[in-house]
């Protein structure tokens, strides 16, 4: 597991290297908990910022280490991000897929955007764009879920 999780930090860039479908999910399962670890993290801190708010000393020591916390989430999916990427491509393309397919990412991205700013602006998402994520995110999970083309070619 942390043999996986550091091959994934040290191929960043490398767009040349292979990336199995165990190996990928169990990464995505690595970040999944440590983003969980994030949320909870920050909602135990919002919570008791809310209990503490009449003490003035307390209240800024956890709105602190809120900031501090919050600092620490944003470092943790600024480091993350490019490898993500890298990783999703080299997934894509060792399904033996078309690298074209790989546009899947970026229209699940400016579809959740849209899902995103249609639920902030009307405090409610329109059915369309509660369908055009769901349909880009299945289409994506689908396609991770894949075997690669050497285990394909392999049998």
């Amino acid at each position: 597991m942390i043999q996986a999780y550091q091959n994934f930090l040290r191929h960043s860039f490398s767009l040349t290297t292979v990336t199995k479908r165990g190996t990928y999910w169990l990464v995505t399962l690595i970040n999944l908990a440590i983003l969980a670890v994030f949320y909870i993290g920050f909602d135990l801190l919002f919570a008791l910022l809310t209990a503490v708010q009449w003490l003035y000393f307390f209240d800024l020591v956890v709105a602190f280490f809120m900031i501090v916390w919050l600092i620490l989430a944003t470092l943790f999916v600024l480091v993350t991000l490019i490898p993500n990427i890298t990783m999703s491509f080299r997934r894509y393309r060792d399904t033996g897929l078309p690298t074209s397919c790989f546009m899947i990412e970026p229209v699940l991205l400016l579809s959740f955007f849209w899902f995103c700013s249609e639920n902030l602006n009307n405090g409610y998402a329109s059915i369309w764009s509660i369908f055009a994520t769901g349909l880009f995110l299945l289409a994506d999970i689908l396609v991770k879920l894949l075997p690669s083309a050497v285990e394909k070619n392999a049998k």
